[in-house]
């Protein structure tokens, strides 16, 4: 076996002995763009580790409103949480870019996490990790202003991606960080005059990444620690 031979941080990061143990109960699949794999209110039956796809957390009102919460890229998988405490999940996972992702049904990986202490501990490790940037992210939306905000998700999600070119709109931007699109679009102007970023609809390219990350606020690095410390980085 090859010594990354997923393509998604989680998986490439288990000990050989658990990814011999998971690879015959995965299999391969492509999502397309706003497809939901996890509905509001329902278990978690099978669990996705994105390649190169990109899934969001939404939460759902009664009137279809959506607010997205967070993007769950390579680092991880999808719906971890309700996972690992086996209930019914609070929000819906869909697709928002869509790409490769490596698919197990949830029993199997819960079975298999019971019997290999090492995976599970690996599980517990990107809960925590989930919580702390969910925590961080709320902490980050109160206090810190709109431009080092967009910067710090720009590379949050470049680092998703894996690549400077990013498949994210303003209108997502703006669910993502709580803002008026009039603001981030005033943000993401100031970053393109600095000759940080390119953009067109859709469509964000990263031009300068070490400048990029001189506008973004602290959070950014101390959520790329974390995610060091957990083995992701």
């Amino acid at each position: 076996m090859s010594e990354k031979p997923f393509g998604n941080r989680f998986l490439d990061a288990l000990s050989l002995e658990d990814r011999q143990a998971l690879t015959p109960r995965l299999r391969a699949a492509f999502l397309e763009t706003d497809q939901i794999i996890i509905d509001q209110g329902s278990r978690v039956s099978e669990v996705h580790f994105p390649i190169d796809a990109q899934l969001a957390n939404q939460v759902r009102f009664p009137d279809g409103r959506a607010i997205e919460t967070a993007v769950v890229g390579r680092e991880g998988l999808s719906g971890l949480a309700p996972f690992m405490a086996d209930t019914v999940c609070a929000w819906e996972v869909v697709v928002r870019s869509g790409g490769r992702v490596h698919v197990i049904d949830a029993q199997v990986l819960r079975s298999l996490s019971e019997e290999r202490p090492t995976l599970m501990r690996r599980l517990l490790a990107l809960t925590d990790f989930y919580q702390t940037q969910a925590s961080q992210t709320a902490a980050c939306n109160a206090l810190h202003p709109v431009l080092p905000r967009v910067a710090r998700w720009l590379l949050t999600a470049r680092d998703l991606a894996d690549g400077d070119r990013i498949r994210f709109t303003q209108e997502e931007f703006a669910r993502l960080l709580g803002a008026q699109r009039s603001t981030v679009s005033e943000a993401a102007h100031q970053l393109k005059a600095r000759a940080l970023i390119d953009y067109r609809r859709g469509q964000i390219l990263i031009r300068d990444r070490s400048g990029l990350e001189a506008v973004a606020c602290d959070c950014y690095g101390l959520l790329r620690a974390k995610m060091a410390e957990v083995g992701l980085g």
